[in-house]
């Protein structure tokens, strides 16, 4: 009996290796065909389909079959075909597009044996420095120093099984914009309307710390996802085969937040994440998404080099910490006699900070390896006569994860008087913060304000009572270690006290275009609860009122931003532009004071006054606000 069930075993498996790739080809054709996988949400993915069923990328390394871009049921019948087909070594289907290659022999249920042989030397390397096995996306704050990062950076890190310790040697999964050499408004509106091509990469994550960290001051929170080792390798091999696709790439919407949702999408078939930002995929926002779903499995907060030494300046206080400033800029032979009035305990506080001063200003590449390495080292040798414990301390963590942040769209409704007359203002912003909203998880003395926009209702009669296409400010205050510029710019529409011959009036208001640049200097208590700033401020307004249709202003502004509660927090800002056109200063006053019921509701009250040629203009209002 076992002679013949032996028998029966090799005939059959003669007759199985007998089939030719084409017959074995066409049993699988078949079988997806009864399927219909070509119009399974994952292909579609893979494919990066659009509404016509055509694919996005427009690479045509990307495809096998000769049409694969406008019909994706010929391409899934051509990538299948070619599984049974044999290839010199690296360009097989399984070595170039190895994520939809598995993908297809587990869905088709391919054995392994009638599959044709194949050497992927290339992938089988890159795969075996990654290591995959887990996948953490990490959110990088925002940087005002570039238009680009004004809403923060997101990225995945993929980690090896096993790896505790701090994941520098893991790579990092980057979705950016490929920029050569343009700057200024060019940047800005090419970026906007995606003429720079995004492209993936992936590089070891220490360079990503380093450059957020070290160079740009901003911190990282790192958020471990909860996906399979399998998902995470399907994740890293679809990266491989998108190594030569690029897509245009738009600041506020299809950016690297946006594209990262598309991976884990793609891994995770049930989700439908992308398409929940068609309009602007701000990376926080997008890591709520996430993180409301349950993929969040562990959080970590790395903070910024510049975030560990203003830590310890609050630490050992504002005059030991203008010491170690002084101290690592002085000449090496000098540094021990700057020292020698210290106790030994605030000479290693001092030393401490001076190193950790320097250091970030050698990475910053704000000084020469010749003038700074010098110094290090004696900081070192000096530190390390000292018989103490190190005497810095990590930073406190932020009191707010920012997935616990409010929510960048906002709504709200404003009822009041103006010049005694009633009045009532619905607004509706698309994004991000500005300097009333509640401050946990953002950055204190920073505003992005994107397509902010409030309609007036007065007198019955409607008014477009401002648009802000866009605004930026950065209150950056002044510390023990840098004295940084302050600025900001505001592009939008808005309704000023004038009558129609451009003449300020207390009784009528006519819209004008309006762009407004500052620059200054800001300051701060240690705990950045109270900003305040003082800067000069240009205006430059275009309107059918305005004498000759345009009018200039230039003159100082005044402001504090103040944290007194949880709940509570006001902004006070006075301006005082001088008018070309009339030769007269204007006083402008805003107040406002907010009560937040939480991080996603608030009230808030406001009074504005105006004052030019000792005529008056008041605004009162409360609203209620309501972040979404």
């Amino acid at each position: 009996m076992k002679l013949i069930a032996l028998f029966f075993a090799l005939i059959s498996s003669t007759v199985a290796y007998s089939a030719t790739p084409v017959q074995s080809a066409q049993f699988y054709l078949e079988r997806a065909e009864q399927h219909k996988l070509e119009q399974d949400v994952t292909w579609q993915r893979l494919m990066y389909a659009d509404e016509k069923n055509h694919s996005e990328v427009t690479y045509s390394g990307y495809f096998i079959a000769p049409e694969g871009k406008t019909n994706l049921k010929q391409e899934l019948q051509a990538n299948i075909q070619a599984l049974f087909e044999t290839a010199v070594p690296n360009q097989s289907v399984r070595c170039r597009f190895p994520a939809r290659s598995q993908w297809l022999i587990q869905q088709l249920n391919i054995p392994k044996q009638a599959l044709a042989q194949v050497d992927c030397p290339e992938l089988d390397d890159w795969m075996g420095q990654i290591k995959p096995y887990k996948a953490t996306l990490i959110y990088a704050t925002d940087f005002m120093g570039n238009p680009s990062s004004m809403f923060g950076h997101t990225l995945l890190r993929l980690d090896p099984k096993d790896q505790k310790q701090l994941n520098l040697v893991s790579y990092a999964v980057n979705y950016a914009a490929t920029v050569t050499g343009e700057d200024g408004w060019s940047f800005a509106w090419n970026g906007l309307t995606g003429q720079y091509p995004g492209e993936y990469s992936l590089m070891p994550y220490y360079r990503k710390v380093k450059e957020y960290g070290d160079l740009e001051s901003r911190d990282l929170w790192e958020y471990e996802l909860n996906l399979s080792p399998e998902e995470t390798r399907f994740l890293v091999e679809h990266i491989w085969e998108m190594k030569h696709v690029n897509f245009p790439y738009y600041f506020v919407s299809d950016n690297c937040a946006y594209r990262l949702l598309g991976l884990i999408d793609l891994v995770r078939p049930t989700l439908n994440l992308k398409q929940q930002f068609k309009v602007a995929a701000i990376p926080v926002e997008t890591i709520k998404a996430i993180e409301q779903e349950g993929l969040v499995k562990e959080t970590v907060y790395r903070p910024a080099l510049e975030t560990q030494l203003l830590s310890q300046a609050r630490q050992h206080g504002r005059s030991l910490a203008k010491v170690a400033h002084t101290l690592a800029f002085v000449d090496v032979d000098q540094m021990p006699i700057l020292l020698q009035k210290y106790s030994e305990l605030d000479r290693a506080k001092i030393l401490e900070m001076a190193y950790d001063d320097l250091y970030l200003q050698f990475t910053g590449r704000n000084l020469e390896a010749s003038v700074a390495q010098p110094r290090l080292r004696q900081l070192l040798s000096l530190r390390s006569q000292i018989e103490l414990e190190k005497q810095r301390q990590p930073p406190i963590q932020p009191k707010v994860d920012p997935t616990q942040a409010h929510d960048a769209r906002h709504f709200s409704v404003n009822m009041g008087e103006v010049q005694g007359r009633k009045m009532i203002e619905i607004e509706h912003r698309q994004a991000y913060h500005d300097l009333l909203d509640p401050q946990g998880g953002f950055r204190t003395g920073t505003q992005l304000l994107f397509w902010d926009g409030a309609i007036q209702y007065r007198e019955d009669e409607f008014k477009l009572e401002h648009f802000d296409f866009l605004a930026v400010n950065s209150y950056n205050p002044i510390t023990p270690f840098k004295t940084p510029l302050s600025w900001g710019f505001n592009f939008g529409w808005q309704q000023e006290a004038l009558n129609q011959n451009g003449q300020f009036s207390e009784d009528e208001q006519h819209g004008v275009a309006n762009l407004n640049l500052q620059m200054g200097y800001s300051a701060a208590d240690q705990q950045r609860e109270h900003v305040c700033y003082a800067q000069i401020q240009n205006h430059l307004q275009i309107g059918k009122a305005l004498d000759k249709g345009w009018r200039m202003g230039l003159g100082p502004t005044f402001g504090c931003q103040n944290i007194w509660t949880d709940q509570i927090n006001s902004l006070v800002q006075v301006e005082l532009p001088y008018w070309h056109d009339s030769h007269q200063w204007q006083f402008k006053l805003n107040t406002q004071i907010q009560y937040v019921l939480n991080n996603q509701n608030a009230i808030r009250l406001n009074w504005q006054f105006q004052q030019q040629a000792h005529k008056d203009w008041t605004k009162t209002s409360l609203g209620y606000v309501h972040f979404f």
